[in-house]
């Protein structure tokens, strides 16, 4: 983590840092399950529901402060699909169902709760290159605007100013209200058992806001006849470049939140093509506009 704030500036080294590890943000762009560079054959391709669940703790805002906050908490269902369209060429879909937002209210206990459908985005790969194991796509996507935008609660931090009242932080937002548009490159090479893929791009968002600047790394493979897994490190970078004002929101939905994250995912196939999977999500420090806290996601898989 970049920063360790409060409690956790009080740890051994040795602690923090295994501590630190766990402390996860709630990316402001839902997981889009990425294939890597690799699109599948036409008539085949891949689908996928999963339940992500974030605890969260820890405002992360602009300035580089952790300020302790109620409690709050994230459940979202997600689906996502992949279909080979014509050799090289797969059209993408990731469809959030359902997103529920719990957040304590310091100043009397209250908790409210916010439940919308989700920003879907609608894309394309093509993947442009095949040398071998190695293989190069240009992938981009356009997301909607369905999640309502505007702050919907207020958010308060658990420590009182000089009159005792509770400061507020922030405001809770479950919906941008602007477009987003995303174009990047995506590469990978595979081996019998393992593979290594990456992605780099950036996305155009509407409304004044800030451009951002997205990559990932990761390494996957299989570790027994029915077990896989993967390891990934993700960047989502928000640019100097817009003139809308910046927004505090535990959820990261808004303007101008930045993070460096990783995940450990594991996966069983439990029958021919069908996939049950468990994935653990931790930051990696520069968050910025986000909240802490351990995101779990637990998903089923299948491919044609």
């Amino acid at each position: 983590m970049k920063r360790f704030a409060h409690g956790w500036l009080r740890l051994p080294s040795s602690v923090a840092l295994a501590a630190a590890l766990f402390v996860v943000i709630a990316a402001v762009l839902p997981s889009r399950a990425l294939a890597g560079p690799w699109s599948p054959a036409p008539g085949h391709g891949y689908a996928k529901l999963w339940l992500k669940w974030l605890y969260g703790f820890g405002y992360h805002d602009g300035d580089g402060e952790t300020i302790d906050y109620g409690t709050y908490n994230e459940v979202f269902l997600n689906g996502y699909a992949e279909l080979g369209l014509v050799p090289g060429l797969a059209a993408t879909l990731h469809f959030p169902f359902a997103e529920l937002f719990t957040l304590e209210d310091t100043r009397t206990g209250d908790t409210q709760r916010h439940i919308t459908v989700g920003d879907p985005a609608l894309g394309a790969r093509y993947q442009a290159l095949s040398l071998g194991r190695f293989a190069a796509s240009l992938e981009g996507f356009v997301r909607a605007p369905l999640a309502p935008a505007g702050v919907k609660q207020a958010v308060y931090s658990k420590d009182s100013d000089a009159t005792g009242n509770e400061q507020r932080i922030g405001g809770l937002r479950i919906g941008t209200g602007v477009w987003d548009a995303y174009g990047g490159l995506a590469v990978g090479y595979g081996w019998n058992r393992i593979y290594l893929a990456g992605t780099g791009g950036y996305t155009l968002r509407t409304g004044g806001y800030h451009d951002v600047a997205n990559w990932t790394a990761e390494l996957g493979g299989s570790y027994s006849q029915n077990w896989q897994g993967r390891m990934r490190v993700t960047g989502f970078h928000s640019l100097d470049n817009g003139s809308a004002q910046r927004h505090n929101s535990p959820s990261g939905i808004g303007n101008g939140t930045s993070y460096l994250g990783f995940a450990l995912e594991t996966e069983y196939q439990f029958k021919p093509r069908w996939y049950a999977g468990l994935a653990l999500q931790g930051g990696g420090g520069l968050i910025s506009r986000q909240t802490g806290g351990p995101v779990t996601d637990f998903y089923v898989a299948t491919a044609w």
